[in-house]
């Protein structure tokens, strides 16, 4: 008696065997990954058809020069708003950094130690009355904002100060490549604080911290002290840009860097840094500032009347806030 022989069954298809592959579905998660790359691409082949010129090695050496001062402000600006917050005292704390350094400069480079004190006063008080007393960082920051005006005009009775020594210009009078030293200055800056935001472990107490101060608290992390910490750093790397500015122009006047907080915001806001926290990077930062920094120059470059260029750079910064919105809800 034969034994019956059983029938193969195909077996069922794989997932993989089945799936057909969708282009057109992948391009919207690619479009969010490098929507930034894409858009400051285009921005860059736009002027440039308009106007060739704006790719020359001048144009760009104007456009890292421009982008040197106001970026490392940018730089400050992100750790803070990573936590959730914001420093709109910042300009104001490197106002007051390039006063100080410039007014003790007879006392050779511990002039920038003083500098660096002044700015981790400046950045306790904030951090202290933000993570301690738990009042709104719009408030601290706009009452240090007008502190610190009155502040650096104090310094020297409104007035610049004039005549600095040869070894404080020759910080940033350098060239290498091209390009002047305060351009270097802004990338070890940048390098530096991606690094600490990055790799360490206070960097990740500062995500944490923005993602959910609660949990951040539950999971150990000191929070208030992180939150401290974070608007100490956005002081000093402020004064930074502060002592390059004085260094570059030869000078440093009490009433420099006009709106440059806002373009600090701007900047990081327009990199993809959210403003409820937890979420940006240092490198979405560096293309928002060269974003800014280019659309300014190519405005320029076309003649296009100054009064209208605030228009674009309000646009484009509601715009990325925009979709920010649009992306975070439809996640």
């Amino acid at each position: 008696m034969s034994t019956p022989t059983a029938t193969p069954v195909n077996p069922a298809p794989t997932k993989a065997a089945t799936a057909v592959p969708n282009r057109w579905a992948q391009l919207g998660p690619t479009l969010k990954r490098n929507g930034l790359l894409i858009f400051f691409a285009l921005l860059l082949v736009v002027f440039t058809i308009a106007r060739p010129e704006f790719l020359s090695q001048a144009n760009i050496r104007n456009i890292l020069l421009s982008a040197s001062v106001v970026g490392v402000l940018a730089l400050g600006q992100t750790v803070v708003i990573l936590t959730g917050g914001f420093d709109i005292g910042i300009a104001k704390t490197a106002v007051v950094a390039g006063m100080v350094v410039a007014m003790a400069a007879g006392m050779g480079p511990f002039a920038l130690v003083l500098s660096i004190i002044a700015t981790i006063v400046v950045g306790l008080v904030n951090g202290i009355l933000i993570s301690r007393t738990k009042v709104n960082p719009f408030i601290v920051t706009l009452g240090m904002y007008t502190i610190l005006t009155s502040v650096a005009l104090l310094m020297n009775n409104g007035g610049s100060v004039i005549n600095l020594p040869p070894w404080l210009l020759g910080l940033t009078s350098w060239q290498l490549f091209g390009l002047p030293g305060i351009v270097y200055w802004f990338i070890v800056i940048a390098i530096i604080t991606h690094i600490a935001l990055a790799y360490t472990r206070w960097g990740g107490h500062i995500y944490a911290v923005g993602g959910n101060e609660e949990a951040a608290r539950l999971a150990g992390i000191k929070s208030s002290n992180v939150l401290a910490s974070a608007y100490v750093v956005a002081a000093v790397v402020g004064g930074m840009a502060g002592v390059m500015l004085t260094a570059r122009l030869g000078t440093a006047s009490p009433v420099a860097l006009p709106g440059a907080e806002l373009d600090s915001i701007a900047a990081v806001v327009i990199g993809g840094t959210k403003l409820s926290g937890g979420f940006g990077s240092i490198p979405r930062t560096l293309i928002g500032i060269l974003i800014l920094m280019a659309l300014q120059s190519g405005l320029v470059l076309m003649g296009v009347n100054p009064y209208y260029q605030g228009m674009f750079k309000g646009a484009i910064l509601i715009l990325a806030v925009a979709v920010d919105v649009i992306f975070s809800k439809k996640k």
